[in-house]
């Protein structure tokens, strides 16, 4: 929060805010003290705090709440490396354009080589054999990014929650998301052709043996052993 609130959020005029809190890997005094954290720079953060954990459920409950026209999406383990401002929004001008991800590491996305849209590309298998079908498809995602908040609202109404949000874009586990999103454009921002963001969730995991696997579009934590399905 501290690196978005002095990097990114000083300059936008931010409206409502909403944040989801998830009973998994802390305890209740520690979901305290993150509302805390978030109240203390928007004093009327609406803070959900469902009973049970569910990543899908979380993002679905997010966006469904929203009301701007456009909406940022973020992660709490996540830390912004430089100043993000509205040029941010510029690709917004492509109409086709409904979501600006900010570009990290994670992707493995050159954007030197690979250009400004996160697409993937479509194969046919043949006896085993991939065979380039010279078609591409959009990747959006649900780590830190843009979006236009009726296109936020739509895919959200369409998030089946035993999925993991972000497959559901595709990996052939939600048909009717990926009709939905398949002529629209994911743009990564990355003025410096670098990443404008870093995950330290990932750190944060490792230290504690906490693993995330998914098998056929779910995701399953594992925490010494306990697996949780979100």
């Amino acid at each position: 929060m501290a690196s978005f609130g002095e990097l990114a959020f000083s300059n936008f005029n931010v409206g409502r805010v909403s944040i989801n809190i998830d009973p998994i890997f802390g305890s209740d005094e520690d979901a305290r003290d993150c509302a805390d954290i978030v109240r203390r720079l928007f004093p009327e953060a609406v803070v959900f705090t469902p009973e049970r954990p569910s990543f899908c459920a979380a993002v679905k409950r997010l966006w469904q709440a929203t009301e701007a026209d456009f909406v940022l999406h973020l992660e709490d383990d996540w830390i912004s490396l430089g100043r993000i401002g509205d040029e941010a929004l510029s690709a917004f001008a492509d109409r086709a354009v409904q979501q600006v991800s900010l570009h990290h590491a994670d992707q493995n996305w050159d954007i030197k080589a690979k250009g400004h849209f996160h697409k993937r590309n479509n194969y046919l298998k043949f006896a085993g054999i991939k065979i380039p079908k010279f078609t591409s498809f959009p990747k959006f995602t649900t780590s830190p990014s843009f979006l236009r908040g009726d296109f936020a609202r739509t895919c959200a109404g369409l998030l089946i929650e035993e999925f993991d949000p972000e497959k559901q874009f595709y990996s052939a586990v939600n048909p009717a998301l990926e009709r939905t999103v398949a002529n629209f454009k994911n743009y990564i921002y990355s003025p410096d052709a670098r990443p404008v963001i870093r995950d330290i969730g990932r750190e944060w995991r490792d230290q504690r043996a906490i693993s995330k696997t998914v098998s056929k579009g779910k995701s399953v934590w594992s925490d010494l052993g306990d697996q949780t399905s979100r």
